[in-house]
């Protein structure tokens, strides 16, 4: 019966996502949609086709570029086909966690498992790399605990690659996969340094043998071995450290680690089971340390802590269990508390994917009205501007770069550079903003409107060096729409426009007011810069 509820409520928690799934892709999740399109028209690795990018985990970017490409590029089919191959990703790392919990003897595995499907179904992480990053690195742990002790130089090679697998899924699971095999290769530490060293040798070769092409590709073709978002967000050597950076679930992440490194020092005594308490814990704290403080640049998001997730899941799967065997009352702490606590988090992710899919939602006479998805105007947004701007458009984007071009179809250039490429920063500095974008037939500017003025001075850096790279001006009368005046919740959308960029040459404004009132009179006269 138990085993029935459990299924139900994770069938239950999964519907919203397939009846809706835009509600649960967040702006930069779109930056695969957008890129994997580009990909599958034959336009290659790009975001808007003014320069290429490598802005992205590489592993997802496939499986993305093979949906657009079985769906003629549909946006929706292409969504909805996501989708549905992250669910299929999810119900794999669900059997291979079951399958690594029950190798551990952990006994409330379906307790472990609650935690990370309530993840994995009922949060804004599809469309992200999220759901292969849990399915790989879950698998490289289970081949890591199969490989503990083991001298055979293919089992530590095989679970090198799949590491250097889970790598590529999230490049900063560099830290998680080298305290795991740091910890793999000590087990057993009473031998001598020569097979501590052949494991170690053989797991590098695996790990290298995968991410050797990508690294190679990056630095033949930017200059670089890692990817443009990464170097951007990056402020290494400077360590500036501030926790909030970390959001609520990097926060809740390092709380798991932490307590994983607690499990592996001293509270289980199983020397096979604190490899990867302690692995996994020091991992994760390792790389909440990093982004706390080496990074910038919106870190909170909820992709970026998997390796969070799995430690909290597995500890989930245990700790009921060690409870039990020091409790007097051992029933109520190894049967119905974890049952309870199942059920619990089950119903807490149907309840949250629901209202992210539905809010407000109607149950019976009650209304639930929650401000979970505050931020979906930008593709309603998004949809005015493919109707109503010449085609071959080409928009320089504050924010909400994502959304704004996988639903307009329009060349979106995002001024925060995370999917442009390393040219154009040196470029950008080299002619200034103004310039740059003139250069480049770039006729609009999208970005926050401060009411009351008749001349607005945007800054334009260039991110990678975070220098100046000058000014645009910006004019009331040079203002195409408000956002504001033109979705159907005015109420929930931030104080964005579009504005009209001169450079210089003669153009014909778009009228305001007929954007509103009759927008498809005045586009014809319109033409790009």
């Amino acid at each position: 019966m138990f085993l029935i509820v459990v299924g139900m409520l994770l069938v239950l928690q999964a519907i919203p996502a397939v009846m809706r799934p835009a509600e649960f892709l967040q702006d930069d999740s779109y930056f695969y949609l957008q890129i994997g399109r580009n990909i599958a028209a034959g336009h290659g690795s790009t975001f808007h086709g003014l320069t290429p990018t490598n802005g992205y985990h590489p592993l997802w970017m496939p499986a993305v570029t093979a949906a657009a490409w079985l769906t003629d590029a549909d946006p929706i089919a292409t969504l909805q086909l996501v989708i549905a191959i992250q669910l299929v990703m999810a119900l794999a790392t669900a059997l291979i966690f079951l399958r690594l919990a029950r190798d551990m003897s952990l006994t409330n595995r379906l307790l472990g498992l609650a935690v990370l499907l309530a993840y994995l179904l009922g949060t804004g992480v599809y469309g992200s790399e999220a759901h292969l990053n849990a399915l790989t690195s879950t698998a490289a742990i289970l081949a890591l605990w199969h490989t503990l002790g083991s001298e055979r130089a293919a089992a530590w090679l095989g679970t090198g690659m799949l590491f250097g697998l889970a790598i590529l899924a999230r490049l900063d699971n560099l830290f998680v996969a080298a305290c795991l095999l740091g910890f793999g290769v000590l087990h057993d530490h009473r031998q001598r340094l020569a097979p501590i060293a052949f494991r170690a040798l053989a797991a590098m070769c695996g790990a290298v043998l995968v991410l050797a092409p990508y690294l190679a590709q990056n630095f033949a073709q930017f200059g670089h071995l890692v990817p443009i978002s990464g170097a951007i967000k990056s402020t290494f050597p400077a360590f500036d450290f501030d926790a909030d950076k970390l959001g609520a679930m990097g926060k809740l992440a390092a709380l798991s680690g932490a307590a994983s490194v607690v499990l592996g020092a001293g509270l289980d005594r199983d020397r096979t089971r604190r490899v990867l308490w302690l692995g996994l814990g020091i991992g994760t704290l390792l790389h909440a340390l990093y982004v706390a403080g080496y990074t910038q640049h919106y870190t909170f998001w909820a992709w970026y802590y998997v390796s969070g997730v799995i430690a909290a899941a597995l500890a989930a799967a245990f700790l009921p269990g060690w409870l039990a065997s020091r409790w007097p009352n051992r029933r109520l702490l190894h049967r119905l508390l974890p049952v309870a606590l199942t059920i619990v988090i089950l119903l807490a992710g149907a309840a949250r994917a629901h209202l992210k899919a539905f809010n407000p939602l109607q149950l019976g006479p009650l209304t639930v009205d929650w401000p979970i998805n505050e931020y979906r105007w930008p593709e309603e947004f998004a949809r005015r501007m493919k109707e109503e701007l010449p085609a071959d458009s080409i928009v320089f984007t504050y924010d909400w770069p994502g959304a704004l071009a996988y639903y307009s179809g329009l060349s979106i250039l995002p001024m925060d550079g995370l999917v442009n490429d390393f040219k154009f920063n040196d470029d950008l500095l080299a002619m200034g903003a103004r310039a740059y974008l003139c250069q480049r037939r770039v006729g609009y500017f999208f970005g926050l409107i401060e009411d009351g003025l008749q001349l607005q001075t945007l800054p334009v850096d260039a991110p990678l060096y975070r220098k100046s790279a000058g000014s645009l001006s910006l004019r009331s009368e040079d203002i195409v729409v408000r956002v504001r005046d033109v979705v159907t919740r005015p109420d929930e959308a931030l104080p964005f426009a579009i504005w009209r960029l001169r450079c210089g040459q003669a153009t014909v404004a778009l009228n305001r007011r007929a954007w509103a009132q009759s927008p498809s009179a005045a586009i014809p006269n319109a033409r790009r810069l």
